[in-house]
Parts: C-alpha cells; structure tokens; sequence
C-alpha cells in the first residue's frame, strides 16, 4: 500500500543484486550505502534474482535497507522496477554504482523534463584493467558524448520511455570488480556488438590487417598500422576526457589502445561462443532499446 510519506519522496532507487556479487563484504558495503539514501528519502528497492538460500541468506543484511524482493533471474528489470516502485521517477542501477545525494538530485531534477536519463558512469577505484575500461569510456566520449555502459539510468513510470536523454555532465562512481569478472564480460560485451555490423566488422578486420601487413611490408608497415591505431584511439580519448578531467585521469586515455586491442581479440571469443550456443545474462542493467539513441555511435561498448 503507497503511503502519504511514498508519495512525498523524490524517487524510487531500484538497485539490482547479482548472486555472483554477493559476498558477505559486498552486501555489507551496498547496505551501507543504501542507508544513505534511505536516510536522504528515497523509496530504497532491492531487486534480488539469487537462488532461493542466496536470496535468504542476502535478506539477512539487505532487509534493513529496502525492501528485499525476489526476482527471476530472466526477467526484464524495467518493468519489474516500474511495478515495485512507489514513485513517479525511478532509478535503476547495478549494485556496483554509488550516488551521491547531489546526483540524485541533478537525475530527478532532468526527470521533470525528460522521459529517460542515463549519467556518465566512472570507474573508482580504478585497477589497471579499470584504466582499460576508463580507456573504453572516453573513446566512446571522443566519439559521441553519450553514455553507452547502461550500469545506472533513470526514468519516469508514466512516460513511453522513447527517447533517452543522456547527462554526460552528471558523473557517478562505478566501483572496479574483480580481475575474472572482468575477464568473463569480455566475449559478451563484444558480442553486443554484433548488432552494428560496421563497427564488429572494424574490430575483426584488424588482427587479421595487421598479419596481412607484417607479411607483405614486414615489420616496419605493420608497426605504422599499429601505431596510427594508437595514435587515433589515445586521440579519441583525449577529446573525450574534455569536461571529465577530474573523473579519468591521463592515464586512462594512454589505456585506450590497449581497450582497442582486447576488443579485437574478445571479438573472436565472442564470435565462438555465439556459434556455441546461447549464453544469456539477465542480471544485466539495461536502458530500454526503445530508449535508446539509433546512432551506433551511441550505443558503442
């Protein structure tokens, strides 16, 4: 039942829990941060797709917080967070992300005006395979400033959610996973890809380019091909580092070209385990496609 103190708060915060994040320190750490927000008024709503014990054993923690709700693993977080939130603007978010009140406020306040806003995500703390997603990240900026990741969005329930608006000035941390979580995104970000043939076709062409061109030219031309893509990559992220120079230091944009060589390679794994069979991740955030931009430079990844 939707009380008068659900309708006085500014949004609902739907937080989504994945099994393999689950930890005992991880739950510890996202329960205190849900705190916060439960404190700053926000309808907390914690989405858990856990196997039945996991689910228990989470609740034990997250329950204080939020309200702890089940959830099928293959079911659409969209519709289920419109449904279990209490008000009008709903937030929607990987358990990674970490708001800040400020950020709240500037989401709900472009939810008066927009349909469906994505921020710009940071990486915070950022290990050496963070600088290579940071390195992603600008490119994409370099590219077109729009957010593509997907971790965090937020929308209006009573809106057809046609059009996304993305708030590239409105920056939100994303805390690093483990070394092998990131490994295992790897062939499955890649195969998103799979839907912008010019852009997959650009990542699988350049191995197979660059041992055409040893063999040919020899060393010395293969290196030039390398080194233009260096060049062009760390380029990219320079221009996108503009206006988020206190949230990717440099070094992120000297990652770029190594962003740009696992792609190339992740692309292949990707390719082999589409031909396998297929390998679904539910758990993921997702902004609605319908929401999305139709440029592929938007959706980048």
């Amino acid at each position: 039942m939707t009380t008068k103190r659900d309708l006085d708060r500014r949004c609902s915060y739907v937080v989504l829990v994945q099994n393999a994040a689950s930890s005992f320190t991880d739950l510890r750490d996202l329960a205190s941060y849900l705190s916060t927000l439960g404190v700053a008024g926000c309808d907390v709503v914690i989405l858990d797709s856990s196997p039945r014990l996991q689910f228990d054993l989470n609740g034990r923690v997250l329950r204080w917080v939020g309200r702890h709700v089940a959830m099928w693993s293959r079911v659409d977080p969209v519709p289920a967070a419109s449904m279990m939130a209490t008000c009008e603007k709903v937030i929607v978010a990987a358990d990674d992300i970490r708001y800040t009140p400020e950020a709240i406020e500037k989401i709900c306040d472009l939810l008066d005006t927009h349909e469906v806003v994505e921020p710009q995500d940071y990486l915070d703390p950022m290990p050496w395979w963070g600088g290579i997603e940071a390195g992603r990240i600008l490119i994409h900026r370099g590219i077109e400033p729009q957010p593509d990741h997907g971790a965090t969005f937020g929308f209006r329930r009573s809106a057809p959610c046609t059009t996304v608006y993305p708030a590239t000035d409105v920056f939100v941390r994303r805390q690093s996973g483990p070394l092998g979580e990131w490994l295992s995104s790897r062939p499955r970000l890649a195969g998103d890809d799979f839907a912008l043939p010019m852009k997959t076709a650009f990542f699988f062409s350049l191995v197979p380019l660059l041992v055409l061109l040893a063999t040919l030219g020899g060393l010395r031309l293969a290196g030039g091909y390398a080194s233009m893509i260096a060049f062009a990559s760390v380029a990219l992220a320079l221009r996108g580092r503009s206006g988020a120079v206190k949230f990717f230091p440099l070094r992120a944009c000297l990652l770029a070209p190594v962003w740009v060589l696992e792609r190339s390679l992740s692309v292949y794994w990707a390719l082999f385990r589409k031909l396998r069979g297929p390998d679904e991740d539910p758990s993921r955030v997702h902004v609605p496609e319908r929401a999305r931009p139709t440029s592929a430079a938007g959706r980048a990844g």
